[in-house]
């Protein structure tokens, strides 16, 4: 009977385990073999994704199953704005033929985005296409041009009726007194803008997708001479004979990426990696893709040391101006572009019938205060922090 019972017990510790391995083994891939992490900057890279058609570098995403069966995909800072975009109840279908797993849908994300999918998985890698219509597309996606430098003239008096630029600086209650410091201030932030958007951008477009494009100029830019063009006078005639000499090129797609996360708040994205590919392309320096998954790497574990460090090494072969700057920055004004250069940069928005207002805040002008600050080696903060509102940006017509 002894005998008997322990044969028993053998009998369901082999039927146990042996069922076990039914389970898994009747599966392309267990369960943990895809419960991972797929980079694009990872080497060797296990990620291959495409944002409504372009490729997308820099970027992770997570994939998690229990069965094999059932997933969860989440994607990491791959939607403008939004850190973790999580899409559950993802069906795995299997090609054993192929040796992979295929999956697609469509998901709204909390955001409010809509995001088609499709992707095959291995333990190895993963492909996955996103074609995504943003939440505000409708009222945002759209061609623009800048507002009409426009101004009439009365004698010695001249008025401004529009221009690129929209500058909205007010003190808060109580300091009335301020008026004579924010007009002046005003109107030379107001004459600099006017000229230097038209000078830099032809137009610019949001894509319902996210993607930002624009036909930037190809002639040089010369701060002095904008500065001489914006305290010049010039009349409109003037001012629009002069941009029609400039010359401009459609930017690639990719580049940038927009979203409007909430009410009058706007996120620019800026793909890093590409840029600085871009920028090398344009003057004929080869980087090292080493050093792109480098800064892919420092963005993604938001490390300020690697990133400077990857940056300075990029510069010594571009010898770029504004990477230069960038390097010089203070580590709280650099950890704040950091942040930036990951999450997106943190803007507002406003529309009317007509115009489209898109700014920095005094919240996000505060770096710029401090650097422009440091410059001159004027503390600007304290005058910035009797302003009640500041906000500075591009005024916007839809292109015609």
């Amino acid at each position: 009977m002894r005998n008997l019972r322990k044969l028993s017990y053998v009998a369901c510790a082999v039927f146990f385990f042996t069922s076990c391995e039914e389970t898994y083994n009747d599966k392309l891939f267990w369960p943990g073999e895809i419960s991972q992490e797929y980079g694009s900057y990872i080497k060797p890279y296990t990620l291959d994704l495409t944002y409504s058609g372009e490729k997308l570098v820099g970027k992770t995403v997570s994939f998690k199953t229990e069965d094999s069966e059932t997933g969860t995909l989440t994607l990491n800072d791959v939607i403008p704005g939004e850190k973790e975009t999580p899409i559950s109840h993802i069906q795995l279908y299997e090609n054993e033929e192929k040796g992979y797993y295929t999956f697609s849908g469509t998901n709204i994300t909390m955001g409010g985005a809509t995001v088609k999918y499709e992707g095959i998985i291995t333990p190895q890698n993963m492909q996955l296409s996103l074609n995504v219509t943003m939440a505000y597309a409708n009222s945002i996606a759209n061609a623009y041009v800048f507002s009409a430098y426009s101004h009439t003239i009365d004698g010695e008096n001249i008025t401004r009726n529009s221009g690129a630029s929209y500058v909205n600086i007010t003190a808060k209650a109580g300091g009335e007194s301020l008026q004579s410091v924010i007009l002046p201030i005003q109107q030379m932030a107001t004459n600099i803008l006017d000229v230097i958007f038209p000078y830099v951008l032809k137009d610019i477009t949001f894509e319902k997708n996210g993607m930002v494009t624009a036909n930037y100029t190809t002639s040089p830019v010369d701060l002095n001479e904008i500065i001489e063009v914006a305290n010049s006078g010039k009349t409109d005639a003037e001012f629009k004979s002069l941009i029609n000499k400039r010359t401009y090129e459609s930017s690639p797609k990719g580049l940038a990426y927009w979203n409007q996360t909430g009410y009058k708040a706007f996120v620019v994205q800026l793909n890093i990696p590409a840029i600085v590919s871009l920028i090398a392309q344009n003057n004929g320096k080869q980087i090292d893709s080493q050093l792109i998954t480098g800064i892919s790497e420092a963005l993604l574990k938001s490390d300020p040391t690697r990133l400077k460090l990857a940056l300075s090494t990029i510069n010594m072969i571009l010898n770029n101006e504004i990477i230069t700057y960038i390097l010089q920055l203070d580590d709280d004004t650099f950890a704040t572009l950091l942040a930036w250069m990951k999450n997106g940069i943190p803007m507002g928005i406003n529309q009317t019938k007509e115009h489209t207002y898109i700014y920095f805040n005094k919240e996000t002008l505060m770096p710029f205060i401090s650097i422009i600050g440091s410059l001159l080696e004027t503390d600007f903060t304290e005058v910035a922090a009797l302003f009640d509102k500041m906000e500075i940006g591009i005024d916007l017509t839809t292109k015609k």
